[in-house]
Formats: structure tokens, C-alpha cells, sequence
């Protein structure tokens, strides 16, 4: 939500592409009651939400408005956001102790933290994220994008819209570019030419986020390990939301599929080959009904190659794997029709 710019060594912070007037917000009704002490049964009850990113990974003076702002996300229509819009008011807010807990305030035309209503903190920002998430979906653009407009403004949406449609971080930055040089802003005392919001906001929201659906049903466990199991999966939650990179096997250029497996295996001392074909050829092959989180999931005809395996995600149970692939990393159903059709079958590599 927030443009920061530096000039001649002074942080402003600017959120002028905002369309919401100081009328609008002096019009809302603040809401009485605040929950604040939510009782721990509440506590499960929201942690039950089925979170399309996992669950929110954020400390307790964020979590402790997971009740106001699960109120606001019902009341919208959004409830399976309610996590991760905890990590966006963890991005947001860090460590502040100001009661505008999303930031609101020059979202609303006013100077910043002048909201200290954490209710209409709350209210606004929901509306705000919602307002974007429709906006992304019209244009036809990832969900990347969208979590990258939050910070820019709707206009990023038609950029990629007009780009591929796909977020990435050398759009973001052109994006960053072309909003400083319109409104000259040279800021090359800050931290070079990109001073138009944050161009890295997908990356720091994507890591206030665990992701949930790991673990099998029914006391099944990854047969690696839990201890391997785990550092692989909380390597991978780093990069959630990062483009797919052709060719890519470092944090520092990008994954793609195999390059994303073989990383993340690493963090466990499991050395792969590179290839998801050459993976495929050192796994040992497995049924559906014998698969554990933790082993892998195989693909062909994802693209054009004379290599019979195209595609490698790692299997999490309950249907679903991490992996890398055209809509970014993340989780991803492995019964959607696309990748049905597309399925070899399951394989598990020795730990």
C-alpha cells in the first residue's frame, strides 16, 4: 500500500493513487467491540479457514487482530484471505505500535498514522485489498501481480496486463521507474532509480506466510523425515509467489521446477541431479496410493522437448505439491483437469 521515497536523505511516504476520500472515511461507522481477547476455541475456528497461500507465519501483535480482520474479510466476501492479509499488515505495520494496523491513513488522503481506529484501519484495508484482487481479475493477470499492486496502486495491473500478464520483478522495477520519472523523482541518493513503492513487496509478503496442507491425513508421515521434510519445506516457502525462471536453480536468478526441487532438497542434504527427466530416472516409482509428502510428483508434455519428463513438483498430501511452474511458486492442486492430464505418476528419492 505505501510508495516510500527518499530525497536529500528525508523518507516521505506517499499514497496518492488511492481513490477513497477523507468524506468516504469520516462517513464509516465505527464498529464497538474490538476483539481483542479472542477465546482459544475462536483461535481454531479461524485457523480452520482454508487459506489459499497457508496459514499467516507472524508474530503476536499481528496475530492478535486475527478476529477484527477475519470480521472484515466475512463481511466482504474474502474469508479464506483472512492470513493473508495478516501478512500483509505484518509487511505493513513491522514492529510499530501505531493503532492503524494496515495503514490506512494516507490511503484516506490524511497524514500518515493519523487513524488510530484499528477498526476502520481494518475496514479500509480489506476494502482496499478486495477492490485490487477484482480489479487483477478482470485484468487477467496472476495473483503476484496483484499482491504487487497493493503496494503500487491498481496501475500495475494494467502494466502487466499489457506485459504477459505475469508478475515479475524486472516489471516491477520498470513499473517503479516509469512512476518516479513521471513524477520526477530522482532519488538517486536512496537506493538508485527505484523509489516508487517497494518493486521486492511480493517476496516480504509471501514469507509472513507458512503454507498449510503439508501433511497427510491419518498419521502418515513424509518418509524422509520430519526433521528433512521440514527444512525443504520451510526453504521453499521462501520463494512463494516468485516467477518461474526458465533455467533457474539459485534464489539469486529464479527456479524453475527442477531447479526449485533440487535447491530445496539441498537444504536437507538430498543431492539431486538437475534435470526433472534425470530426477524421474533416480527416483524409485511409487503408486498414488504410496505416496507421502515429501516425494515427487511427475509430469510430461508441459512444453515442447524430446525429454519425456517436462515437469517435477514435490507432493505435500491431500492432493496438493510445491513446485514452480508458469503461475509462479506456490502450492498447487495436482487434480486441477490441467494437471490431470498431464500426470506420469509418483516417485521417492533414497534420504
Amino acid at each position: 500500500m505505501t510508495a516510500t521515497v527518499a530525497v536529500k536523505g528525508t523518507i516521505f511516504v506517499v499514497r496518492n493513487w488511492k481513490q477513497i476520500t477523507i468524506g468516504v472515511v469520516f462517513s464509516l461507522i465505527v464498529m464497538a467491540g474490538l476483539l481483542v481477547g479472542i477465546e482459544s476455541s475462536e483461535q481454531e475456528r479461524l485457523g480452520t479457514i482454508d487459506s489459499p497461500f497457508g496459514m499467516a507465519n507472524v508474530p503476536p501483535h499481528i496475530t492478535q487482530w486475527k478476529g477484527l480482520v477475519h470480521e472484515y474479510t466475512t463481511k466482504y466476501g474474502i474469508p479464506e484471505y483472512t492470513d493473508f492479509l495478516l501478512a500483509i499488515m505484518y509487511q505493513e505495520l513491522g514492529s510499530s505500535q501505531t493503532l492503524d494496523i494496515m495503514q490506512s491513513s494516507e490511503s484516506a488522503g490524511l497524514p500518515p498514522n493519523a487513524i488510530q481506529d484499528p477498526v476502520m484501519s481494518v475496514n479500509l484495508g480489506v476494502q482496499h485489498f478486495k477492490s485490487v484482487l477484482e480489479q487483477g481479475q478482470k485484468a487477467g493477470v496472476d495473483f503476484a501481480a496483484i499482491v504487487q499492486s497493493y503496494n503500487f496502486g491498481s496501475g500495475y495491473l494494467n502494466f502487466v496486463a499489457s506485459n504477459g500478464g505475469k508478475h515479475s520483478v524486472e516489471l516491477a522495477q520498470a513499473f517503479s521507474l516509469s512512476q518516479s520519472g513521471k513524477l520526477g523523482w530522482s532519488c538517486s541518493d536512496w537506493r538508485g532509480p527505484y523509489c516508487y513503492g517497494d518493486y521486492t513487496y511480493v517476496q516480504k509478503v509471501m514469507k509472513n506466510l507458512m503454507p498449510t496442507g503439508i501433511a497427510v491425513g491419518g498419521g502418515d508421515v513424509s518418509p524422509l523425515g520430519e526433521q528433512a521434510f521440514n527444512a525443504i519445506i520451510l526453504e521453499a516457502q521462501k520463494y512463494v509467489g516468485w516467477p518461474y525462471v526458465w533455467g533457474g536453480a539459485h534464489p539469486n536468478t529464479g527456479f524453475d521446477c527442477s531447479g526449485f526441487t533440487q535447491w530445496t532438497f539441498a537444504k536437507a542434504g538430498i543431492r539431486l541431479p538437475r534435470t526433472a527427466q534425470e530426477q524421474y530416472d533416480v527416483s524409485t516409482k511409487i503408486s498414488p496410493a504410496e505416496a507421502r509428502p515429501g516425494d515427487f510428483v511427475f509430469y510430461t508434455g508441459t512444453y515442447e522437448t524430446d525429454k519425456y519428463i517436462t515437469h517435477v513438483g514435490i507432493y505435500l498430501g491431500n492432493g496438493k505439491m510445491f513446485d514452480s511452474n508458469g503461475s509462479g511458486i506456490g502450492i498447487h492442486d495436482i487434480n486441477s483437469p490441467y494437471w490431470k492430464s498431464h500426470m506420469v505418476g509418483f516417485g521417492r528419492v533414497a534420504h
